[in-house]
């Protein structure tokens, strides 16, 4: 038998402290399903993959050298059909090659497996633990349980994406061989497409597209189940893009987002969804609709390009050149702002200063978005200004909803949406949920929470939800449906405290909530009644 093949294989932590604490619990899980006989011989290293690559955040890859080609199959073929392993694995397929494997000295080597299931030989102790020569049969709590993990971020603290993988961890904890579903939350600003590729498993798309200060740019858009096109404004037409020095607000142009808009027709895309948070421009989206083939004339019919100063020089829109595919596209906008168009608390006086428009600047605009109020309004046969969202992203919202018929939703249905949520919720045992601050407002403006527990109301799915603090009339939320609430808050602290802490509170909270979970599922096993033939698990 030839000898002399390396095996590797990668597990998704999802988070962990330290390299220590992903190697003890990995080769526990491994030894619990192979024995001497499988790894007789073998030698093991293993190591935290490139810590400085996100997207290799939490991978712990083990190698095993020494075995034949058969063998490192067979012993693959056994990790893979574990339920409780199969949870962990980054990848579907192990890398197996002919004494090849590179960087091994970057590792940790834990010796060769001997006889009696000790390591012997590494340059790294391997926590006490030995292989076992036999075990018996097992089935990891948690086994056939699905968690679907979807909080909101805690605004100043923790993401979304950073608050899933904390409780992951919490959850793999108390119900090891639990599946989980990551559902990351987004309102439609930055990081909105990295969060439903990551959700529904999509795809990413790159293309060629202009900043708002005329600038070439690479931007990239997501593409869900091969039929749904996300695109956020921020990519192309967002607040960090352009330097700041040299930064004109009355030259910013939308036209880049109507590129990627564009593109995803192009693509023969024909369910759009846009989130329009994060912008750095304010023409009422007039470069945007340049770019989907509308033209914009002056009362000399001179054709302009669609900046913020020429708002207030249109006279009249022409269709006749806008992209075929629009007319049977449907576009939804996420838009949780509920600004108008026009006036104090609309568009161009509530967000461009931010944008960095000088008073004199933005009465300029101002004047020009009343222009462009009327002209879409007659186009629409509908009052713009007073449509929720209008104001969104430098009048984008009411651009959107004239020209191209979008529907403005709020964020998070347009995502529950986007990602098909009710089909992530098929076979889901608990979901997960949160926010920073859980009060009255959670309910009566319907934020993620609010959403995310009406969805599972209708399917009898219980809602776990983890918050920073409780407000007034916070109990509201169990009028939607089944829920049960923890709180990070664990003594008397101020607010700035409680920020400044809030990785430790976190994982603290999500440790007791499901600590508490577990403990009821261990309650009913003990004190309720079986019925005949039942059998717990």
């Amino acid at each position: 038998m030839v000898k002399g093949f390396s095996f590797g294989i990668r597990f998704d932590m999802v988070y962990t402290d330290s390299s220590d604490d992903a190697a003890r619990f990995i080769f526990e899980e491994i030894f619990s399903v192979l024995t001497t006989s499988d790894l007789r011989g073998i030698e093991i290293y293993g190591g935290m993959a490139n810590e400085s690559d996100p997207a290799e955040n939490g991978i712990y890859t083990v190698f095993m050298s020494g075995g034949s080609l058969k063998e490192m199959r067979r012993i693959f073929k056994k990790l893979k059909s574990d339920e409780g392993i199969k949870m962990y694995l980054a990848s579907s397929s192990p890398f197996i090659e002919k004494n090849n494997m590179n960087n091994l000295s970057e590792f940790d080597f834990f010796g060769e497996v001997k006889w009696d299931g000790t390591l012997k030989g590494g340059n790294k102790e391997i926590f006490g633990l030995m292989v076992p020569k036999k075990h018996g049969k097992r089935r990891p709590v948690g086994k056939n349980i699905k968690m679907v993990l979807a909080p909101d971020s805690f605004k100043g603290s923790i993401g979304s994406s950073e608050a899933i993988k904390r409780l992951t961890l919490a959850a793999r904890r108390h119900f090891p061989g639990v599946r989980i579903v990551p559902v990351p939350i987004a309102d439609g600003g930055e990081g909105t497409v990295e969060a439903l590729v990551t959700a529904a498993n999509g795809s990413y798309r790159f293309c060629d597209a202009t900043s708002p200060m005329g600038r070439r740019i690479k931007a990239r858009y997501g593409v869900l189940y091969g039929k749904t096109a996300i695109i956020e404004m921020a990519a192309a037409s967002g607040m960090n893009i352009d330097p700041t020095d040299g930064f004109d607000l009355t030259r910013a142009s939308s036209f880049g987002t109507g590129e990627l808009i564009r593109r995803a027709l192009d693509e023969g895309i024909r369910d759009i969804i846009i989130g329009i948070g994060g912008s750095a421009t304010n023409d009422c989206g007039i470069g945007c609709a340049r770019a989907l083939g509308f033209k914009l004339y002056d009362k000399d019919d001179n054709e302009l390009t669609g900046t913020g100063s020429d708002m207030i020089n249109v006279r009249r829109i022409d269709s006749e050149f806008m992209h075929p595919r629009i007319k049977d596209t449907r576009f939804t906008v996420m838009c949780d702002v509920t600004n108008p168009l026009l006036g104090e608390s609309g568009a161009t006086m509530t967000y461009g200063p931010q944008k960095g428009g000088t008073p004199e600047q933005l009465n300029e605009l101002e004047l020009g978005m009343q222009n462009m109020c009327n002209i879409l309004s007659d186009y629409a046969s509908a009052d713009v200004n007073g449509q929720r969202g209008a104001g969104a992203a430098g009048g984008m919202g009411a651009m959107l909803f004239s020209l191209l018929g979008a529907e403005l939703k709020p964020g998070i249905d347009a995502l529950l949406q986007a990602v098909d949520f009710h089909k992530l919720l098929k076979g889901a045992a608990l979901v997960v949920t949160g926010e920073g601050r859980l009060d009255s407002q959670t309910t009566r403006n319907g934020k993620a929470v609010a959403g995310i527990l009406k969805a599972c109301c209708g399917k009898g799915i219980p809602v776990a939800i983890i918050t920073g603090s409780l407000g007034e009339n916070a109990e509201e939320i169990y009028d939607i449906g089944n829920a049960g609430i923890m709180t990070l808050i664990n003594a008397p602290m101020t607010g700035d405290e409680a920020i400044q802490d809030a990785v430790r509170l976190f994982d603290d909270a999500a440790d007791r909530m499901f600590r508490l979970i577990r403990m009821g599922r261990d309650v009913e096993k003990i004190g309720a009644p079986k019925l005949p033939g039942q059998r717990w698990r």
